[in-house]
């Protein structure tokens, strides 16, 4: 992912921005114009260098911190490295670790998300997630009912990802255990592989069919299947890991900042809307401070990468002062092992 710095700056100051957010990003600390003159290996005079640092400051794409002499870099900055970054190989260590933890074997989906969410967190050193698939935007690939005590009936629904959804319906009419597979074998015969809000819209085709008024099976099929598949229903699973890795980072010692972001991490449907924001679209995608969908996250970073179809995504939550071209390639290289995973799964 190769992008450009901000139009209207001359290579040196890109060269010396890029220079100034990586020893920020080392350090944690303001950049002075000696330590950044060190850094570029005095290729550029101190005095130059203030001169240069002053002019990104104006570009809105640095910032002066009042007790400090050096230059910190703004959100406008990090997007602008950040658009900047050609993606590196992971070390043949890390490339290994993520083959070897995501290996399908005997695991199950949720099993595989969670060691995806570990290796995420372990090697970028920040909070890694990952977001299965809520099962009303998933594909429906099978589904098994089974009959509690009246009126309630299990459903137990499995998305193309292989992820497991149960959810407890009620129905009218009480319906024996072979009846119920009657129905769950029609379901899986006619609407494996469709997404659900496609089976909704044929469920209200049947319905309006004369053929629903006479047949029993069909007319069970409906009553199930309406309210097996209704819409707002389908559950979310989040698989977060590594939030010590906040706690000890030293850009966090604000402890109101620190409560607030915790607080999204118990409110399961305000982090699920923060992450489906992140994941949307296609490939990695990075969000910078105030790019962030919600007011708590403004000073983290998100790189993460999704597919939108099965609502599956995975990623890091960070630091805006993070590694971005490391944490860059291992999204890329876990995401594509976890999705392998999956695949051969379900083969």
């Amino acid at each position: 992912m190769e992008g450009k710095l901000q139009a209207g700056i001359d290579e040196r100051a890109r060269e010396v921005l890029r220079a100034l957010i990586q020893l920020h990003i080392a350090t944690g600390e303001p950049v002075g114009s000696e330590n950044l003159a060190r850094a570029l290996n005095r290729s550029f005079s101190p005095a130059t260098l203030r001169n240069v640092m002053a002019d990104l400051e104006k570009a809105g794409l640095l910032d002066h911190p009042h007790t400090s002499a050096g230059r910190i870099p703004t959100d406008e900055g990090y997007r602008a490295y950040v658009d900047s970054i050609v993606t590196r190989r992971l070390p043949k260590k890390d490339e290994r670790a993520i083959q070897s933890s995501l290996q399908p074997g005997d695991a199950t989906p949720s099993q595989l998300a969670e060691s995806a969410s570990h290796l995420l967190s372990q090697l970028s050193r920040n909070i890694g997630f990952v977001i299965a698939p809520d099962i009303a935007r998933a594909r429906f690939m099978h589904i098994d009912l089974v009959r509690l005590a009246h009126p309630r009936i299990l459903v137990v629904m499995v998305s193309r990802s292989g992820f497991v959804t149960n959810k407890v319906i009620e129905l009218d009419d009480e319906l024996t255990q072979d009846q119920l597979q009657t129905c769950a074998n029609y379901l899986n015969t006619h609407f494996a592989g469709m997404p659900l809000d496609s089976i909704r819209a044929r469920l209200l085709e049947l319905m309006r069919e004369e053929k629903a008024l006479y047949d029993t099976l069909l007319k069970h099929v409906i009553s199930v299947g309406e309210r097996a598949f209704s819409a707002g229903e389908g559950g979310y699973e989040v698989y977060l890991d590594g939030t010590a890795n906040i706690v000890a980072h030293p850009d966090f010692e604000d402890m109101e900042r620190m409560r607030s972001l915790f607080r999204t991490f118990e409110e399961k449907d305000r982090l699920i809307r923060i992450l489906n924001a992140c994941i949307a679209g296609d490939g990695v995608r990075i969000m910078i401070g105030r790019e962030n969908p919600d007011p708590d996250w403004h000073g983290l970073a998100v790189v993460a990468t999704g597919s939108p179809e099965e609502g599956l995504g995975l990623g890091v939550l960070g630091s805006t002062r993070m590694e971005y071209a490391r944490v860059i390639s291992l999204v890329e290289n876990v995401a594509r092992a976890f999705s392998d995973a999956l695949t051969e799964l379900r083969t």
